[in-house]
């Protein structure tokens, strides 16, 4: 049986996370955080020094990144509540997650060179 300071500094844990949650899905739908460019590149100037701008194109790397975060993040809570304790994470599936971060991080280099 575990000690119950451990139990409580989970559940501390768990319901600041919630309240985070809460807060940024109030922001969300109040429109304080905008989501539109979330999965596009920022838009560029019009070819001729002209004022509208191009609509930014749709980034790979950008939805990889986020999908691979949200869904090794979800397994990892659910692999949690059922275990009932804190799990530790494999080495490749934090290489994952660092493979997925460097590619938007060389693609983010790249387009600044251009």
């Amino acid at each position: 049986m575990q000690n119950t300071p451990a139990i409580a500094a989970e559940w501390v844990v768990v319901l600041f996370i919630a309240a985070l949650a809460i807060i940024m899905l109030i922001k969300i739908w109040s429109g304080s955080i905008d989501l539109n460019g979330l999965l596009s590149e920022p838009p560029t100037a019009a070819p001729g020094g002209g004022t509208p701008a191009l609509p930014g194109k749709a980034s790979l790397s950008r939805l990889q990144l986020l999908l691979f975060t949200f869904v090794i993040a979800g397994l990892y809570l659910t692999l949690c509540l059922e275990a009932g304790a804190l799990i530790d994470i494999p080495n490749q599936v934090l290489g994952l997650l660092g493979i997925s971060g460097g590619s938007y991080v060389i693609s983010k280099g790249i387009q600044l060179n251009r």
